[in-house]
């Protein structure tokens, strides 16, 4: 009769206690915490922009044995998820950015769909059925979390909507790709430059462009080199904006991008 009451127990105690859950960025575990709360640890491969080291042995256990290592569909976590498996074998991987239509982008799909608020919906909906299938008892407050979190997507997406309506900067240079769907969403015009140092014989020809096309802004990935950026903002008098494109705080990083983008 013991016996069988501690196996109950035991069972009861697997069940709710908390599941390990491994993502690659800050900004999935923002998602991932909207609609979970505090149910899951949920650890964070990258951080602050910085590269996964593979030589920090002890990071890397700890991220391996987690019960499931959610992906959100970049180039680099092939390599990660060689790496957590063979710690952990039997870690579960799943991508959420599963079955979310994505552009191509020089023959390439562009993963970071985060930086458009109705792929995010799609996101969302992604992390609330992986959450059921970890703890379908559960459901119930997922589902209220999710519903809460789409509410808020909208007023997100009306509210940066409104601050570009009225503002006439819609024309940036950029190095990268990053901000692709985010231009794509609010009608933004992105001019692609090499991320390199301007030359002389360019500066005539980069001035008309500049003019011709009221590009006012340079938006840069932060951590990219200011030097090389300011070698260009310099000759068309631009402001250099940084933006970090992994950051945790979804809402506010997309705020402070909108307000700096428009600000005169």
């Amino acid at each position: 009769m013991f016996k069988f009451i501690f196996i109950l127990l035991s069972i009861f105690s697997f069940s709710y206690s908390k599941i390990n859950i491994t993502v690659t960025l800050p900004v999935q575990k923002f998602f991932l915490e909207k609609l979970s709360k505090n149910t899951f640890y949920i650890r964070v491969l990258k951080q602050r922009n910085k590269k996964f080291d593979i030589n920090d042995k002890e990071r890397i256990e700890k991220l391996a044995f987690s019960r499931v290592y959610y992906t959100i569909g970049l180039e680099e976590e092939k390599e990660y998820i060689s790496i957590l498996k063979s710690i952990n074998k039997s870690l579960i991987i799943h991508d959420l950015s599963k079955n979310i239509k994505k552009d191509i982008f020089y023959g390439k799909e562009n993963p970071y769909i985060w930086f458009d608020p109705i792929k995010v919906r799609l996101l969302a909906r992604n992390i609330f059925e992986n959450l059921v299938k970890l703890k379908s008892y559960k459901k119930d407050f997922f589902m209220s979390n999710y519903k809460s979190f789409l509410h808020e997507l909208d007023n997100s997406f009306i509210y940066i909507n409104k601050l570009f309506d009225k503002s006439e900067n819609n024309s940036i240079f950029v190095y990268e790709y990053y901000w692709h769907y985010f231009a794509k969403r609010f009608r933004l015009n992105l001019y692609y430059k090499d991320n390199r140092y301007t030359k002389i014989e360019e500066i005539s020809s980069l001035i008309k462009f500049s003019r011709k096309n009221n590009i006012r802004k340079l938006l840069i990935r932060r951590g990219t080199s200011y030097e090389q950026a300011r070698s260009l903002t310099s000759h068309i008098n631009a402001d250099i904006i940084e933006h970090d494109v992994e950051a945790y705080d979804w809402n506010k990083s997309l705020y402070n991008l909108t307000k700096q983008i428009i600000k005169r």
